[in-house]
């Protein structure tokens, strides 16, 4: 498991060369009304890493499903709501992955953390998760409990926030 603080582009580099050495597939992770979900072939892809985060908590931002290229994602069936079906996609119905939380800009002063973290024991899910956390570990640098990107660290140096949750006192924020 890796928490961590970085930039769209802290993170492009590493989890490009996590692609390098193997094929990786992201599913978008929500709620659907049908059995099917966007799925992307690179973190390049990803229509939400430069996005602004939805909610000012990284936890709750936008979820992706990692797992090996061509490895069908499985949907969990929910309850109905309001009459109309739906279906989830997460790691209760696929424990070949690992789940890839991005965080990301709450505002241009508050940068929100990231995650990346797996609840499956597999052999395929561990080693996807081991390739995330090698490369987060390898390329970012270690501050309290979180790894840093370097566009992150120099946020965190000029005096933006970078925090876990932007309703949460700035006492907690990452300090050096």
């Amino acid at each position: 498991m890796a928490y961590f603080f970085a930039t769209a582009d802290d993170l492009l580099p590493v989890l490009l060369g996590i692609e390098a050495r193997r094929k990786l597939s992201y599913t978008l992770m929500d709620h659907y009304g049908e059995p099917t979900a966007p799925s992307f072939s690179s973190v390049a892809d990803l229509p939400t890493l430069s996005a602004r985060t939805p909610t000012d908590t990284g936890s709750t931002g936008h979820a992706y499903l990692v797992t090996e290229a061509g490895s069908p994602i499985s949907f969990r069936r929910l309850t109905p709501y309001l009459g109309k079906s739906r279906w989830a996609v997460d790691q209760l119905e696929n424990p070949d992955s690992t789940v890839f939380k991005h965080g990301g800009f709450y505002s241009p002063t508050i940068l929100l953390s990231g995650e990346v973290r797996t609840a499956a024991t597999s052999k395929l899910a561990t080693s996807i998760q081991r390739s995330f956390d090698t490369a987060i570990r390898k390329e970012f640098s270690r501050i309290q409990a979180f790894y840093v990107g370097k566009q992150a660290e120099l946020l965190l140096d000029s005096g933006h926030r970078l925090t876990a949750s932007a309703q949460s006192p700035a006492e907690y924020d990452l300090r050096r």
